[in-house]
């Protein structure tokens, strides 16, 4: 990956987690890792599929509780590194809802 690229993909993966108004040190775990780089890009991308009349609720899907991560929002276990569940369980939810 060249390094314009990984730059990029960091500045919009910032906008985006800044739109999800996390923390500093949520945003640094997520920045400091390419994974979870990557990861959110994919994420994000499957809301805009599931809520493409709401771009507002799908900033918000990740800041609510939801049952499939324990009652707590997706956001802690995209923090916390899970973060292949939750792109599985969008993943199924954009091509299959």
């Amino acid at each position: 990956m060249d390094t314009v690229s990984r730059e990029r993909r960091v500045e919009v993966v910032s906008r985006i987690i800044d739109a999800w108004g996390l923390d500093s040190s949520q945003k640094a775990k997520i920045l400091d890792d390419k994974d979870r780089v990557l990861g959110v890009l994919s994420i994000y991308e499957s809301l805009q599929c599931i809520y493409s009349e709401s771009l507002e609720r799908a900033l918000q899907w990740p800041l609510r509780p939801n049952r499939e991560f324990g009652n707590t929002p997706p956001i802690d276990a995209i923090v916390d590194g899970d973060i292949e569940k939750v792109k599985k369980y969008l993943r199924y939810h954009c091509y299959n809802g």
